[in-house]
């Protein structure tokens, strides 16, 4: 019967058959094999009875909304009397490979007649088969392809004259695992996709993807059978870690489908890795032998605007003097983003709003458009420099645009192009009363103005007297004041002020003249303040000077450059006023006859302190000689101070003197002692050496010479040798002596011996051994070395021998050298060697 077709699958396709019609029960259908549904005759058929039938083949699926369709069926009784064959088998059913090669024998149909006639067969519907028209053979004619057609319903005919006979042929085709896997990739969201080649893919994602985004779908297909499909995908690459996973999430069995996410488990970031050049999709079918299919896939991280760009500039701070010229180049800003493309042109632009400084906006070159004056920014005084603060911004191309600022100083360093200028508005013509001249009066002040800031804008002053009458000096604040003056009948003095700055290295200076006039009228007489020297502990002032400068402090006097007095009394400021020059008022009536200022002086450009007291008596110069008897009686109590001070440095000195003198006494006498010791000592050694050899001179051989006059050698008798090698010198004068001696000596030689080494022999009785010099032959009482070792007890005779020594070059000398075997005998003569001795 004609099969239905149903686009669903599974359970939403064709799964059943039904007859529907007038007297439908005589047949069935039968759908078993639920690809080829065939009719089936259950009742004997009776022309008479019934000759056709009209009947509705429905078919009808299990989906939620079962949607059946139908098909007519038309069948005719017929009623045959002629001999019909009969196939031995109505239906025959046969599986085949689908590789079985074209020609091969696949069935033989056979049908059988009562009549001897040759039977013929037939396939009337075209298929990949044919069949031998004699013997019922049936042959493969084309290729088979299971993929194609999985199964072949063939009718074959057989007749003998006119009625034919059909008999079914079932051929199933058996699937032959020939078909590789088939990739397909479709992507998702803003990934893209590009094939190269037919095994490579490339597939573009941004940096800026999610972790579990869903790149792409992998769609694995298997045209083969169930046992031969089952497709699986593999993900591999050989550049760990792998940024992508995969996760099945569709399959379809009856299809071989399956369906495949890639998806992302790794931050991307196109400034680290911009690109996955390994990664290859394997997939594999369940047949036998398996099959793969490979597929390289290229992943392309394409950048997303997330670089910042930065100033890389090293310096943010720029030194610029003043007065610059105009478009002077400070920098060329350079900045850096790590992105590319569009995401990486880079931009500057100046935040400020300025005409000072301009920044090229495509290069970053920063220059200045105006020449710069310090004292239009600078409103402190003692500063030299000042910051002047911009800010850059460096920004990018990309949607949307980043940006960064850096902060920029530019620091402006005053120059010393000012020149002190006096005040144009103060007189420096000044006249006074000749009276009003006295030491340490304080005449005026005068004030010039630098505009430079720091050093270069402090001023100090210096005064030259062209006349020796009168000389002034001028404090670093301005005060002049008399130095001293003379008797003189001049009735001006001129005066050169210079006002100069401390600019380095060339400072400026500016002078201005000064007249001094004496007026010889007494009734101009004023009273003029006193410079008190910052030292002033004591000082008085008259309670009538209410509200006129009683005296000055020369606050300068401590080498401060910028000094500023303070009042630290605050319960004294209602009585007294204290200027930052260092001016002391009386603003109240005093209501004590005594008052303790404490002073603060704070140096202005340094920050130094400077700590000072000052006890100010009240007189009244309205009661006679008050103020004088003041000043008097402060004199007196000074002088006094003063010697009491003379009196105790005097004792202290007379005390050092009498220490020193005393232990110079001590040294002398004690060197006077030694001396005496060793002049007794002397004497001893020298008579002793005279009681042995019974003679005041001593004699020597031809190669010496003795010192008769000092007594620095003796003649010393050597009773025991040591071992170790003694030169020896014969004397003939010793040798008479022995020879007439009565004295039982033993073998002896006789030798000078050095007086100092006499002395020192005795004071280290353990010497060690020293070897002669060479040559002794001017003079054997010169310090030629001594040698020494524990006494032997064996008495020795010399006897020739060579002297012979590593360090010392090889030199004769005649040395007898013997032991003799007789018993020891005690010497008469006193001797005034030690037991252990050195032999020179």
């Amino acid at each position: 019967l004609p099969t239905a077709n149903d686009p669903d699958e599974g359970l939403n396709s064709i799964q059943s058959y039904r007859l529907y019609g007038s007297n439908s029960d005589d047949f069935d259908v039968d759908y078993s094999t639920i690809e080829i549904p065939y009719l089936i005759v259950r009742s004997s058929l009776d022309r008479q009875r019934r000759a056709t039938y009209s009947l509705t083949l429905i078919a009808s699926d299990n989906g939620q909304q079962p949607g059946p369709r139908s098909g007519s069926i038309q069948l005719d009784i017929r009623i045959m009397n002629d001999s019909i064959p009969t196939f031995l088998q109505t239906v025959y059913t046969i599986d085949v490979r689908e590789d079985v090669s074209i020609g091969t024998n696949l069935l033989r149909v056979e049908a059988i007649s009562d009549e001897n006639k040759p039977i013929f067969y037939e396939l009337p519907t075209d298929s990949p088969f044919i069949i031998d028209r004699l013997t019922g053979n049936i042959q493969l004619k084309q290729f088979l392809d299971y993929e194609r057609d999985k199964s072949y319903r063939l009718i074959v005919k057989a007749y003998e004259t006119s009625v034919p006979v059909y008999a079914i042929v079932f051929i199933r085709v058996i699937d032959v695992n020939d078909n590789p896997v088939l990739i397909q990739i479709n992507v998702q969201g803003n990934t893209t996709l590009e094939q190269t080649q037919t095994d490579r893919v490339i597939i573009s994602i941004p940096e800026d993807t999610p972790i579990g985004n869903t790149l792409a779908h992998v769609i694995l297909k298997d045209f083969d059978s169930i046992a031969n499909g089952n497709p699986y995908l593999q993900l591999t690459t050989t550049q760990h870690p792998l940024p992508l996973i995969y996760k099945l999430i569709y399959q379809n069995s009856f299809q071989n489908l399956k369906f495949y996410s890639l998806i992302l488990h790794t931050i991307l970031d196109r400034e680290t890795k911009a690109s996955y050049n390994d990664i290859q999709l394997l997939a594999h079918d369940s047949g036998t032998p398996t099959l793969h299919t490979r597929l390289s896939i290229f992943l392309n991280i394409t950048d997303v605007n997330d670089c910042t760009p930065q100033i890389m500039t090293n310096s943010t701070v720029y030194d610029v003097d003043e007065n610059n010229p105009i478009g002077l180049i400070i920098d060329t800003l350079t900045a850096y983003d790590c992105d590319v493309g569009m995401n990486a042109e880079i931009g500057y632009r100046l935040l400020n709003t300025t005409d000072l400084l301009i920044v090229n906006s495509q290069t970053g070159q920063l220059s200045l458009n105006q020449s710069i004056h310090f004292d239009t920014f600078n409103q402190q005084k003692n500063r030299t420099s000042i910051d002047l603060v911009y800010y850059i911004q460096v920004f990018d191309h990309g949607q949307p645009s980043l940006s960064s600022e850096r902060k920029l100083i530019l620091r402006v360093h005053d120059l010393n192009d000012h020149t002190p200028q006096f005040d144009p508005y103060q007189s420096y013509n000044w006249t006074f009363s000749k009276s009003n001249l006295q030491s340490n009066a304080v005449l005026g002040r005068v004030i010039a103005h630098d505009d430079d800031s720091g050093l270069q804008g402090i001023v100090h002053y210096s005064i030259r007297s062209f006349d020796s009458c009168l000389t002034l000096d001028i404090t670093s604040l301005g005060y002049v004041y008399i130095l001293s003056q003379s008797s003189c009948s001049y009735l001006s003095y001129i005066f050169e002020i210079t006002a100069s700055d401390y600019g380095t290295p060339n400072p400026r200076s500016t002078k201005q003249l000064l007249t001094i006039n004496i007026d010889p009228n007494p009734f101009l007489a004023q009273s003029l303040p006193r410079l008190l020297p910052l030292l002033m502990q004591r000082t008085h002032v008259d309670a009538n000077s209410l509200g006129n400068v009683s005296f000055i402090i020369d606050i300068t006097a401590n080498q401060s450059i910028q000094p500023s007095m303070f009042l630290n009394n605050t319960d004294l400021s209602t009585c007294w006023s204290v200027s930052s020059t260092g001016e002391v008022r009386l603003i109240a009536r005093p209501y004590a006859l005594s008052y303790i200022l404490s002073l603060n002086i704070v140096d202005e450009y340094t920050g130094e302190t400077f700590s000072s007291k000052l006890q100010i008596d009240i007189c009244n110069s309205s009661i006679e000689n008050s103020c004088q008897q003041l000043l008097t009686s402060t004199s007196r109590k000074e002088s006094q101070l003063l010697l009491f001070w003379a009196i105790c440095l005097a004792l202290i000195i007379t005390c050092v003197c009498v220490f020193i003198f005393s232990i110079i006494t001590c040294l002398c006498c004690r060197k006077s002692r030694n001396e005496k010791d060793e002049s007794i000592t002397q004497r001893s050694f020298s008579q002793s050496t005279d009681d042995f050899h019974s003679e005041k001179t001593f004699k020597t051989s031809s190669e010496s010479t003795m010192r008769d006059n000092d007594r620095d050698s003796a003649c010393i008798i050597n009773t025991k040798i040591s071992t170790g090698i003694v030169p020896i010198r014969t004397n003939s004068w010793y040798q008479n002596r022995r020879e007439s001696s009565d004295i039982p000596i033993y073998q002896t030689k006789t030798c000078l011996y050095d007086l100092k080494l006499a002395e020192l022999i005795r004071h280290n009785q353990n010497p060690p051994c020293v070897f002669l010099n060479p040559k002794p032959a001017q003079s054997i009482s010169t310090d030629h070395g001594f040698g020494g070792s524990d006494v032997s007890p064996s008495l020795t005779s010399c006897s020739s021998t060579k002297f012979d020594y590593p360090n010392v070059n090889p030199l004769e000398w005649s040395i007898e050298m013997g032991v003799d075997q007789s018993p020891p005998r005690q010497l008469n003569k006193s001797c005034f060697i030690s037991a252990k001795e050195c032999v020179v």
